[in-house]
């Protein structure tokens, strides 16, 4: 019998290539049913994908906004000290972590508060004639507008950003050019949030603060607009807190909420009460520096701190509802919750000690 023997290289070659091919088709057969299932999870989760639109617009701006960009905040008062003795705390929280704060004073304050024009001439047996009387009220305008710039400048606030109407605060009435003045500040200046006084302070009459507040509130809806001879695009504000100071109680809880306007956003300034007692010792023109400022601190900033628990704070009337995708808690609230009645007290004894 003829024996035939194969060559054993010939034999080893052919048995690797037999391997290589099965390995290889196994792995190309396994490696398809994968992809087409990643194909298939991918078209799944599509599907499953809610459609774009009004639905997902809240959800997908929570989610996608984790810090809010600087804010542009400005403060509008009647008279020179109301830019910042009502809000001043919380513009310096503001100016520190980087927002834009600017503020616009509407009257000179002169015949207001001013120790000259309206204290020292009460005491006069015969007060200046017109010529001579106009002229010192023009000079103790400036005066006011130096003290009102120092102060701001303690907060951060550049003079640029400070922007003097100088309308004469002896009658003050709601009129359509200084609303239309506000207004085209508003497009000039496009801030996100307003501060201002409470247009019905002391019943809305005979008070420079409701009038200038209400003139902020007809200027709003028409910076929202174009208007003609000014070529500013127009812009809408977003929120209006009003200051709480004069215009309502100190609201704690909801129930403090029945019968009226409260104050239902309280900022802690505890951190820079002593900026903001610099701030009114530099109007010196109107008598805030010294006792003053060390007794408002206490009985106006005090007082609103004491309601949440606090050293110092300031109060605000929000005037629209806000929109949330999360219940909004403070985390200073949460902390606070968690202490003992003599830890909140020892929180709130706290005194600043501004010689």
């Amino acid at each position: 019998m003829q024996h035939r023997y194969f060559h054993p290289v010939i034999t080893i070659a052919s048995v690797l290539l037999l391997i290589g091919f099965v390995l290889s088709t196994a792995t190309f057969q396994a490696a398809e049913p994968e992809a087409a299932k990643d194909e298939s999870k991918d078209a799944t989760k599509e599907s499953k994908e809610p459609a774009a639109g009004p639905p997902l617009e809240s959800a997908k701006i929570a989610k996608a906004t984790t810090k809010i960009g600087p804010l542009r905040i400005l403060v509008i008062g009647a008279h020179p000290a109301d830019v910042f003795d009502q809000s001043g705390g919380t513009m310096a929280h503001h100016v520190e972590r980087g927002d834009w704060v600017g503020c616009v004073v509407a009257t000179t304050g002169v015949r207001t508060h001013d120790k000259v024009i309206s204290d020292d001439m009460q005491r006069n047996k015969v007060v200046p004639a017109a010529e001579e009387l106009t002229k010192l009220i023009d000079e103790r305008a400036e005066v006011k507008k130096k003290e009102v710039t120092k102060a701001c400048s303690i907060l951060g606030i550049r003079d640029t950003d400070i922007h003097f109407l100088g309308v004469d605060d002896v009658v003050l009435l709601v009129n359509e050019p200084m609303i239309r003045k506000l207004a085209s500040l508003i497009r000039k200046l496009r801030p996100d949030v307003i501060l201002t006084h409470f247009p019905f302070e002391d019943g809305g009459l005979g008070t420079a603060h409701s009038t200038t507040s209400q003139m902020v509130l007809h200027a709003i809806p028409l910076a929202a607009g174009v208007d003609p001879g000014d070529q500013t695009p127009p812009h809408k504000v977003t929120q209006v807190y009003f200051f709480g100071q004069g215009a309502s109680s100190a609201r704690a809880h909801l129930w403090g909420a029945q019968g009226g306007f409260t104050n239902d956003i309280m900022v802690d300034i505890t951190d820079v009460a002593e900026k903001k007692i610099a701030c009114l010792d530099a109007m010196e023109s109107q008598g805030y520096g010294g006792a003053y400022a060390r007794k408002r601190i206490e009985t106006s900033d005090g007082a609103f701190g004491a309601r949440v628990r606090v050293p110092y704070a300031e109060g605000f009337i929000s005037l629209m509802s806000t929109t949330q995708y999360y219940l909004p808690v403070s985390p200073i609230d949460l902390e606070h919750s968690k202490a003992s009645d003599h830890q909140g007290i020892s929180r709130r004894s706290y005194r600043v000690n501004v010689p």
